[in-house]
């Protein structure tokens, strides 16, 4: 029997390097603000806890005083308009992700993303279909690192949210994603993406870390036998 039945991914830094067009479209914004565009590496430091935390973060490195809230529209429609012109797929992600479907896995996917460019990715790069459950950053009130996000994309993939810690895993690459996990009681799997802020054994305990995507299913493989 596999180890855990119900594998819940994150998108961002996890299953898609998507900072190139994030970027985009906070310089975007930020060039109608008349505001000098930040670099790729300082952008991607920002990613991870929600659009509106992100862009409240480089309205902030740019000197800008105004909310957030008030510009979230328009960074909604440049990022929407132009969410897969530069962004990929790390490498073997789709075959994976199709091979733990016919292997019986449930799939679901927690990200902070805003649902609708979430599914704009999602349906560009075809995986729609191999998802049993989509929780965006705006599904519910709460987001990540809050547990509720990981145990609803859980229950909706079909499992049962009281036992998460039993038949489930969460697949990650930063600190939000580690935090969640221990939320919820669930087991971790981290693979380091740059974004965020990385995930910390001190203080948020042990995790399993793999180098890439593609080293996966082999991990999964030997915690099955244990």
């Amino acid at each position: 029997m596999a180890w855990r039945q119900f594998l819940v991914f994150d998108l961002d830094g996890t299953l898609i390097d998507s900072a190139p067009d994030i970027a985009d479209a906070v310089n975007v914004l930020l060039g109608e603000l008349g505001k000098a565009p930040l670099p790729l590496a300082d952008v991607k430091t920002m990613i991870g806890d929600g659009a509106p935390v992100l862009l409240a973060r480089a309205l902030k490195a740019s000197g800008v005083a105004i909310e957030a809230a008030e510009l979230m529209p328009r960074f909604k429609l440049h990022y929407e308009a132009a969410s897969t012109n530069r962004t990929a797929l790390y490498p073997k992600v789709r075959e994976i992700l199709e091979t733990f479907r016919r292997d019986g896995r449930h799939l679901a996917l927690c990200t902070n993303k805003p649902s609708a460019a979430t599914m704009l990715v999602l349906d560009h790069f075809g995986l729609s279909p191999l998802f049993q459950a989509v929780i965006g950053g705006d599904s519910m009130k709460e987001r990540k690192p809050a547990r509720e996000p990981l145990l609803a994309a859980i229950a909706k993939a079909g499992g049962d949210a009281a036992r998460a810690a039993e038949i489930s895993v969460m697949i990650g690459d930063s600190h939000t994603d580690l935090a969640t996990a221990k939320a919820g009681g669930v087991p971790a799997v981290i693979i380091p993406s740059g974004y965020g802020r990385p995930a910390d054994r001190a203080s948020q305990g042990d995790f399993h870390e793999i180098a890439r995507f593609a080293d996966l299913p082999a991990l999964l493989d030997v915690l099955d036998q244990n």
